[in-house]
């Protein structure tokens, strides 16, 4: 909805502001009576209301977020109902609102519309809130009288007592169960309660009312697949031929099901294993052994190739495991934005004295269902969490309580490698036509990426896969492969469904096998044959199995991340992040009937982004090309930072830009002339995360800063570039505002208004050696987030980091690029990868 005019009150000033003062003072005497119930120390001094829009219209939310009022939540217009705003008024802030209010009736401001219209005009009715109003999920409300679980969201601001005190004593009191741990994260304290809507409404009348109450998740994505049977002899070889990586070595530290600490292949590449799970050791509980298996295909890749290889396997890497999963549910279940952050910080602490570069792998997801919370790409606790870890939030943990604390440390990031979460229960039908045709991509576009895979700081990995190999048992005589090799895994999740300001995942996609369907389209199988071999806990009575879905392609995922670590120590978590997406390739399959023949894109960007960037990601990275760079092919990698916001006298306005001089030879460029060449653009970065469900604008945008990159058109000057820059910047306004076109956009494949998706943006820019010859300048640039609205004094002029990664692409018969570009770079020229941290910027100002 576009921001609306102001609703005409002309002709009953005076009465509509005396229907609005008379539901605030209604609201007010009755949280009055009610409060008289509730002990003196736990009682709240003030009330939460819903302030609803009149149809057609928009409330003015800045307004109903200052002079003392707390805006809780916003409910966004649909068909049926209008906007609907959850404000907390203070008690001492009633007269003021009082005022507010009659002055829209009775004086004018110098336009000569009636004072505070703004505010006033547009609130169509005024009531005290309900737990219904407070409810954050699309799921209808429990039955009234059904306990069950509830994820309190406290704003620290509504009261200046310990409102997680108050909620103990009320459940101790009550006979509610609560989580052991309440989770801190920005200004919000999460805990979660085991009570009926009668309990909660309780809890409203107290100082520890939530400003949102949602649906907690503590379940999980698990698979098993059957054993396969390979002989002792062929791991006993693969054992005595393993060189383990060097005592500094990078870590793939595994969040999953723990792991067997005496498998014989796991023992020289396992570190360390953990468990955050009260009485339950590390050890791998699972009946299919899912966190050990992780753990074999995290070390090895794919085991079938180093079983049969005679060579010695040298390892760059280690892995190290923490126990997230129970064996069994606990009567109190944990909230999974708990665990993950524990295990995070116990993984960090077990050994100070010997720190080292770590990747986190998480091959578990909540399990998805029509319209439970997170499944459009909006944050939830568990998601927001993962941001937080990933930003480098300082993460304090005790008996009762974790706190993710703020400001994030960006030289204490962290890269978490999460999956898209798996297609359960496939059916035949939904798998293959009535002609015979596959219409997996029609499930897989239906079925939703799971939480936290949504998160925007987690690189989410997406399964595609090359196997179609059908097993020659008689037993599978007329079966066929579901998935053409190089399209998507059968069991693979997307983010079609998502809304269109979501951010696009997966990240990248990796083998993760596919499945099987017999002659008449009546059965489903998976089998070893299309999987991939790894490490099986041996107390099954084997030492190999198999693995498939998005948990396989996690694994290896996290595996490569760690091997690039291992290869450019200097690189941040952001920037092996963006290396990885940088990296990977459509196969031909995941991009047919998308470009014509001269490789242009025949569909809109908006198709081309829904069809392929929601669907594959980037596409599939490689061992070779995240290792290694081409002659033809050149990498650039810019770890760079800068200020997104600066405060000037009272205003907080735009801080720096960053420009960097793309430094390819000018003159090979210039003899390739109209031959077409591909400039590569990847912009990887962290937030913080505001998670709060208070709209999407201003203040209240999820986003702490976002950032952009842009290149100079071939006919601009840099000084013509820079306005232009600006001007884009500040004309942006969180995804309401549509940036007007620039001439040289219709260059890139993906486009200004549908990369920026996220804290990953990719964009391939094609044209003429000529045509790049004169752009040369890239630029990254700040364009807003709640760091800038919010006005946080321990936030405005703090710098944030950046991984830019600039690839240039020439025909096959091009000379040798690589050369002089290393020279030009001032590297040495056997280094497969150009590397500098801020020495191309040629530029730094502010806006």
């Amino acid at each position: 909805m576009q921001p609306s005019k102001l609703a005409d009150r002309s002709e009953d000033r005076a009465g509509h502001a005396t229907r609005l003062k008379t539901d605030v003072e209604e609201a007010q005497s009755e949280a009055l009576l009610h409060r008289q119930t509730v002990d003196d120390r736990d009682r709240a001094a003030g009330f939460a209301v819903t302030v609803q829009a009149a149809p057609e219209h928009e409330l003015k939310l800045e307004s109903l977020d200052k002079s003392g009022l707390t805006l809780m939540n916003v409910h966004e217009a649909d068909e049926q109902h209008p906007q609907e705003a959850v404000v907390w008024i203070p008690d001492g802030a009633v007269p003021t609102l009082l005022r507010k209010i009659d002055q829209f009736a009775t004086e004018d401001s110098p336009s000569g519309s009636p004072r505070n219209a703004a505010l006033v005009a547009n609130i169509e009715q005024i009531e005290r809130a309900t737990v219904e109003n407070l409810w954050q999920e699309k799921l209808p409300l429990p039955d009234e009288d059904a306990d069950v679980w509830w994820e309190l969201w406290i704003d620290s601001k509504l009261s200046e007592s310990d409102a997680v005190e108050t909620l103990r004593r009320l459940a101790e009191a009550n006979g509610w169960q609560m989580a052991q741990r309440t989770i801190s994260i920005a200004q919000f304290k999460v805990a979660q309660v085991h009570t009926s809507i009668r309990g909660l409404t309780q809890i409203l009348r107290t100082n520890a009312c939530p400003s949102e109450i949602r649906k907690p998740t503590f379940t999980e994505e698990l698979h098993s697949r059957e054993l396969r049977d390979l002989h002792r002899d062929f791991v006993a070889d693969l054992v005595n031929r393993i060189r383990p990586a060097s005592t500094g070595a990078p870590a793939v530290t595994l969040l999953d099901t723990g792991v067997d600490q005496e498998h014989p292949l796991l023992r020289p590449v396992l570190i360390a294993a953990h468990s955050v799970m009260n009485q339950e050791g590390p050890d791998d509980n699972h009946p299919q052994g899912h966190g050990t298996r992780m753990a074999g295909l995290t070390a090895f890749g794919d085991l079938e190739s180093a079983l049969t290889s005679l060579a010695p396997i040298q390892l760059d890497h280690h892995v190290e495991t923490v126990k997230i999963l129970p064996r069994r549910q606990p009567d109190i279940p944990r909230p999974h934005g708990e665990v993950t952050a524990t295990a995070v910080a116990t993984a960090e602490t077990a050994d100070p004295e010997n720190p080292r570069t770590r990747v986190f792998g998480m091959a578990v997801t909540a399990e998805s269902r029509p319209d439970s919370n997170g499944t459009d790409g909006t944050a939830t606790l568990w998601s927001a969490s993962v941001d937080a870890v990933a930003a480098g939030t300082d993460i304090t943990v005790t008996d009762d309580r974790i706190d993710l604390l703020g400001p994030p440390e960006p030289t204490q990031s962290r890269l978490l490698v999460i999956s898209a979460g798996n297609i359960r229960d496939h059916r035949a039908t939904d798998l293959i036509a009535a002609d015979g045709s596959s219409t997996h991509l029609a499930l897989c576009d239906t079925s939703r990426i799971e939480d936290p895979a949504q998160a925007w700081n987690a690189l989410t990995v997406g399964a595609h896969t090359e196997i179609d190999h059908v097993p020659t048992h008689q037993d599978y005589a007329g079966y066929r492969a579901v998935a053409a090799p190089g399209t998507l895994s059968p069991h693979s999740r997307t983010s079609v469904m998502f809304k269109e300001a979501a951010a696009c995942k997966p990240d990248i996609v990796m083998e993760g096998g596919n499945l099987l369907v017999d002659q008449e389209v009546t059965r489903v199988d998976g089998h070893d044959a299309s999987s991939l071999t790894t490490t099986a806990r041996s107390h099954l009575g084997q030492l190999l199995t198999t693995i498939d879905a998005t948990s396989a392609a996690t694994a290896q995922a996290a595996r490569l991340a760690a091997l690039a670590h291992a290869r450019y120590p200097n690189l941040r978590a952001e920037t092996v992040r963006g290396l990885l997406v940088h990296e990977s390739q459509w196969t031909d399959a995941m991009t047919e009937g998308v470009f014509n023949r001269n490789g242009r894109r025949k569909i809109s960007a908006g198709q081309f982004t829904r069809t392929v960037l929601r669907r594959y990601g980037w596409g599939v990275p490689t061992e070779e090309r995240v290792l290694a760079s081409t002659a033809s092919a050149v990498t650039m990698v810019i770890q760079g930072s800068l200020v997104p916001f600066v405060r000037e006298r009272r205003d907080i306005r735009l801080g720096e830009l960053k420009l960097h001089e793309l430094p390819w030879p000018r003159e090979q460029l210039l003899d390739l002339d109209a031959a077409e060449v591909r400039l590569r653009v990847t912009l990887s970065y962290f937030i913080e995360p505001n998670p709060g469900r208070k709209g999407m604008l201003g203040q209240h945008t999820y986003a702490s800063h976002r950032l952009r990159f842009a290149l100079k058109g071939p006919y601009e000057t840099t000084q013509q570039f820079e306005g232009r820059i600006a001007q884009a910047a500040q004309a942006e306004d969180d995804a309401r505002t549509t940036i007007r076109p620039f001439d040289s956009d219709r260059n890139w494949l993906v486009g200004p208004t549908n990369r920026e998706r996220g804290s990953l943006h990719a964009d391939i820019w094609r044209g003429t050696a000529q045509e790049l010859v004169d752009c040369g300048v890239l630029a990254v640039y700040p364009a807003g987030g709640w760091w800038k609205y919010n006005n946080s004094a321990n936030r405005v002029g703090r710098p944030v980091t950046y991984g830019l990664l600039v690839s240039l692409t020439t025909p096959e018969v091009t000379a040798d690029l690589y050369t002089p570009t290393a020279i030009q770079l001032g590297v040495p020229v056997p280094t497969e990868i150009a590397s500098a941290v801020e020495t191309s910027i040629i530029d730094s100002r502010l806006f």
